[in-house]
């Protein structure tokens, strides 16, 4: 009997163990199930924000002018708006301009400027804009010119804002001195703020340069060369660390003055000489070594000629040019894992020059748009051992994988893959850039894609 006691008490042992031991696992496993769901959830979540980021502003803007429309076609807001006061103007004026008739928009801004109260001009601001929508820019000028008073804020803002986007506008129609004029206005104007915003001021000044160099290059097409250099020193008195504009004026000075050429050469050659066109400056070089000649002078005439010989052996030691290599994409694998994309290359060099290149290493460079995520180099993927031969040698299988994950197909769509191949890691060439795309690629020969 007690024996039997005994065994009845090990089997309750036993079963509140197993009980607890199954309470266990249920709760494990319901925490799994919940933590997938909730996975789920956030990744789906994460899908219609993205979504959203992109398709939301364009549908807002849609909606409105739809909703604008209606209501502008169904009631008369103009015939009565000069009897009203100016906020009324202002609304009315907003949603016409939300509607699209710009006509009807620019009457009812143009009233609320004659009843703006005192050190408000929100109204110029915005009729001024509604006439450059409609290339109106006469009419805009003589808003901005209308008022004048610099030491309100309020209206420094609007003339700045309003030249700003004059100045846009000359310049995506090609008109790109007064374009400099429009920018030139907007930073006097912005100068006299005490409290500048960084941003403000550097897009500013990156929007005057961005004019200078496209009115030189102008005056350059038209054989204006003298302009050209005064336009593109205005350019530099902006961005005076700028070395692409330093080498424009050392081009436009090589007929002008060879001398002044070869100031704006010789500094660039110890930092981008990658980008210089050796056979041009060994021209301006040469055009100065006979100018000292007839002045007599051929200790100098001797030095320029030897800068010839010791460009070519620094180039050859140092130095790879964009037109010396091409690159062609062997495949493009995107590798999918749960809900994230990976992404591994090859590729083939081709040496295009007519010399040899037994040094080499090549950098690869994954961007979203403007930003870069991630830098894979390949370092002396060309040696002496394994040498890129002249006129059509080829180096195959450089593969590359890069580390970042990518979490939807829709992130793929602005990635880009820029190519830079370098002797010494200071001068790297930029030789192309490939599309990333939204699958899996298999390809006997890709060309590189033209200059991104």
């Amino acid at each position: 009997m007690i024996k039997e006691k005994k065994k009845v008490k090990k089997r309750r042992e036993l079963t509140l163990k197993q009980e607890l031991i199954i309470y266990i696992k249920t709760i494990i496993i319901s925490f799994l199930i919940g933590a997938l769901i909730s996975s789920g959830l956030t990744y789906r979540a994460r899908i219609e924000m993205i979504d959203n980021m992109f398709v939301s502003k364009e549908k807002r803007i849609k909606l409105e002018r739809k909703v604008a429309q209606q209501i502008v076609a169904n009631a008369d807001l103009i015939s009565t708006l000069s009897d009203k006061n100016y906020s009324v103007m202002m609304h009315v004026g907003d949603l016409y301009e939300a509607a699209g008739d710009l006509q009807k928009a620019e009457y009812a801004y143009y009233l609320a400027t004659q009843k703006a109260p005192n050190g408000k001009y929100i109204s110029f601001l915005k009729l001024t804009l509604v006439l450059i929508s409609q290339n109106k820019m006469d009419e805009a000028h003589r808003i901005i010119d209308s008022v004048d008073d610099i030491n309100n804020l309020s209206l420094i803002r609007f003339k700045t804002r309003a030249n700003i986007v004059m100045g846009d506008k000359y310049y995506s129609d090609s008109k790109f001195l007064k374009a400099v004029d429009a920018y030139e206005q907007a930073n006097y104007y912005y100068s006299k703020l005490a409290k500048r915003d960084k941003v403000v001021n550097e897009s500013i000044k990156k929007r005057l340069v961005k004019a200078y160099i496209s009115a030189a290059s102008v005056m350059i097409k038209n054989g204006y060369n003298s302009d050209a250099a005064r336009f593109l020193k205005k350019a530099l008195k902006y961005d005076p660390n700028n070395l692409k504009i330093q080498y424009r004026l050392a081009i436009v000075y090589a007929d002008l003055d060879p001398l002044v050429s070869i100031s704006y050469f010789e500094p660039l050659i110890s930092k981008i000489p990658q980008d210089i066109d050796r056979d041009f400056f060994g021209n301006v070089l040469i055009k100065a070594a006979n100018i000292m000649d007839i002045e007599g002078n051929s200790v100098k005439a001797k030095y320029y000629r030897y800068k010839i010989h010791s460009l070519d052996v620094y180039a050859k030691n140092k130095v790879i040019y964009k037109e010396d290599v091409d690159i062609s994409q062997d495949s493009f694998t995107i590798k999918k894992v749960l809900f994230k994309y990976k992404l591994n290359s090859s590729y083939t060099l081709i040496n295009e020059s007519t010399n040899d290149i037994k040094n080499l290493s090549a950098e690869f460079v994954l961007r979203d748009g403007e930003e870069t995520k991630e830098v894979v180099t390949l370092k002396n993927c060309i040696t002496k051992r394994r040498p890129l031969f002249s006129n059509g040698g080829t180096v195959n299988n450089l593969k590359v994988v890069f580390g970042k994950s990518i979490y939807t197909k829709r992130e793929l769509e602005e990635y880009y893959i820029d190519v830079y191949v370098f002797k010494v890691p200071e001068y790297k060439t930029y030789i192309g850039s490939f599309k990333v795309p939204l699958r899996t690629r298999q390809s006997s020969r890709i060309r590189v894609s033209p200059h991104l």
